[in-house]
């Protein structure tokens, strides 16, 4: 079944078990706290490809990078009213341009606004994260515009 959204729900990949360069076992986290075990099935990096397996179920989803792949992923699970544990969903977490180009979205900076002139840490947005730790994709974005426009006041977004 395809969405449209370059997801396509199967009960088997067909995508060859030596063609996944990765397996990420995270969690997701309900609003009562409740955990759930997810696997991310991640493609090679000459493409943006991943799979998510959740309740037996495999759903593979293709973008432009990986972190389009997750906000793809992210989004479905957040329709059941659940989030991903991973870095990706961090509110502190975002890629400049430059980094998503490079890593292929794979790499995301974790922003403090408090450190002036020191680098950020550059965190792999399938890592897993706490569950107090990550937001869904609108409160992510809402953080990144915050954060944003308090370092930069004169060019608000």
């Amino acid at each position: 079944m395809n969405s449209g959204l370059g997801e396509d729900s199967t009960s088997d990949s067909s995508i060859s078990p030596a063609s996944w360069i990765e397996e990420v076992s995270l969690r997701t986290v309900d609003p009562d706290g409740s955990l759930r075990p997810v696997v991310l099935r991640i493609g090679p990096s000459s493409g943006a490809l991943i799979a998510l397996l959740d309740d037996g179920v495999l759903t593979e989803i293709s973008g432009t990078d990986y972190l389009d792949c997750l906000a793809q992923a992210r989004r479905q699970l957040e329709r059941d009213g659940r989030l991903l544990c991973c870095q990706g969903a961090r509110p502190d977490v975002h890629p400049s341009g430059q980094l998503r180009q490079f890593s292929n979205g794979r790499q995301a900076y974790v922003r403090f606004p408090d450190l002036q002139g020191e680098a950020p840490e550059i965190v792999d947005i399938f890592a897993p994260a706490e569950p107090g730790d990550v937001v869904g994709l609108e409160d992510q974005r809402a953080a990144v515009v915050r954060a944003w426009n308090a370092r930069h006041p004169g060019h608000q977004i």
